[in-house]
């Protein structure tokens, strides 16, 4: 069977650069909280059988634990995010909202 290759389906968007750029820059405010203001959110991490850790399963995607660690999940970010709203900008949301509640 002949695949039909739509006009749009490989289109650049401008969001194909915004949305890891702007994932990437709320991973480096909450970072920059907690080392400005010396706060430490691990209470909002995954806490395994723990009601209070549930919480973790929407927020522990922001945490990092040192410089290294946020720089290597930013590149990683901006590259996977990328690749992802430009072969796949209908399941974009779904992927990362995915993503957000499965990583654990």
């Amino acid at each position: 069977m002949k695949q039909v290759i739509r006009d749009h389906q490989f289109k650049f968007y401008n969001s194909v650069l915004l949305l890891p750029v702007f994932f990437v820059l709320v991973l480096w405010m909450v970072f920059w909280y907690e080392s400005r203001f010396h706060e430490n959110f691990h209470h909002f991490g995954i806490y395994p059988r723990e009601i209070f850790g549930l919480k973790g399963i929407l927020f522990s995607w922001l945490l990092h634990g040192d410089f290294q660690h946020i720089v290597n999940n930013s590149l990683a970010l901006i590259v996977l995010l990328s690749f992802l709203r430009f072969f796949y900008r209908e399941q974009t949301w779904k992927v990362i909202i995915l993503g957000i509640f499965f990583q654990a």
